[in-house]
């Protein structure tokens, strides 16, 4: 019998201001219904020090996975399968990520 992988992401990926109630439930979105791709982002996100403060699940479509991280990304990251785009907007956020498959899954900052 094959060990379990250890999961990607831990609670070591979480901002101290993430709700105690919610952590478990976000940690599981991040390692089992996140896009690859993303997952990827995230992991080198959190490498160099930031920190997921909220995941949320679909939106922007049924069944996506929608990440935010507490400061700005670190790196480029963007690939075949992550598009980068640039908003800025005070109201919104300053960047994302986004798949380009449906369901379309986002990473923002």
């Amino acid at each position: 019998m094959r060990d379990k992988a250890p999961p990607l992401f831990t609670e070591a990926c979480l901002a101290s201001s993430f709700a105690l109630t919610e952590r478990r439930e976000a940690l599981t979105r991040l390692n089992t219904l996140l896009h690859p791709a993303l997952q990827r982002i995230v992991a080198a996100e959190v490498a160099a020090g930031n920190r997921v403060v909220d995941v949320g699940i679909d939106w922007p479509d049924a069944g996506s996975v929608h990440v935010t991280l507490h400061r700005h990304f670190t790196g480029r990251h963007a690939g075949k399968e992550a598009a980068f785009s640039l908003c800025d907007d005070p109201h919104y956020w300053h960047a994302d990520y986004s798949t380009a498959d449906k369901p379309r899954h986002l990473l923002i900052c």
